[in-house]
């Protein structure tokens, strides 16, 4: 009779888990220490039952009531989102690293249904939740930026992103004047 190869990758599965149900040993030594064993460390050793693990039952959520009115209403559907300013590769020298930017959308930006502007510089939200068109930059660094927007909804997730723009913050300093 040949033993199938499957019976011989369970058997360590089952030695192992015999293991796991080894007993737990406690006692408390001269100077009054509790100690925790799986080794009986003398004939007395009174044998520890570990307590019960409390455990709660999972909750039921209920499915959301689609009702008349937020059936009807549906996320607006935008077909634009452009920085029309500064343009693209465009040189901006302040000595301050002052600048501000300009967005459009078409069509307008619904705040009713929760929607909002990010603005990232370099990859990074430098302004968060915005619900107008324009946003000002102060004291950044000089050097070559990439700049981008995203519309999210009430929940965070980008509904339509801009392309992104490059552009280069020119800034007097005491090495080239």
């Amino acid at each position: 009779m040949k033993i199938p190869l499957a019976w011989f990758a369970l058997l360590p599965c089952l030695l192992i888990s015999l293991s796991v149900h080894s007993a737990m040993y406690k006692w408390v030594d001269k100077d009054g220490n509790t100690h925790y064993s799986d080794i009986q460390p003398f004939e007395n050793a009174g044998e520890h039952i570990s307590p019960t693990i409390n455990t709660t039952p999972a909750i039921n959520i209920p499915e959301p009531q689609i009702t008349e009115e937020s059936s009807n209403t549906k996320d607006t559907v935008y077909k634009l989102l452009k920085i029309t300013y500064p343009a693209n590769d465009e040189t901006i020298r302040n000595n301050q690293g002052d600048f501000s930017i300009k967005l459009e959308i078409q069509p307008a930006l619904n705040t009713s249904q929760g929607h909002y502007i990010n603005i990232l510089l370099d990859n990074k939200i430098t302004h968060n939740k915005l619900t107008g068109l324009s946003a000002q930059f102060s004291n950044i660094d000089r050097g070559t930026h990439q700049i981008s927007a995203t519309i999210k909804n009430k929940r965070g997730k980008t509904i339509l992103s801009s392309e992104s723009i490059r552009i280069y913050l020119h800034r007097k300093s005491i090495l080239n004047p």
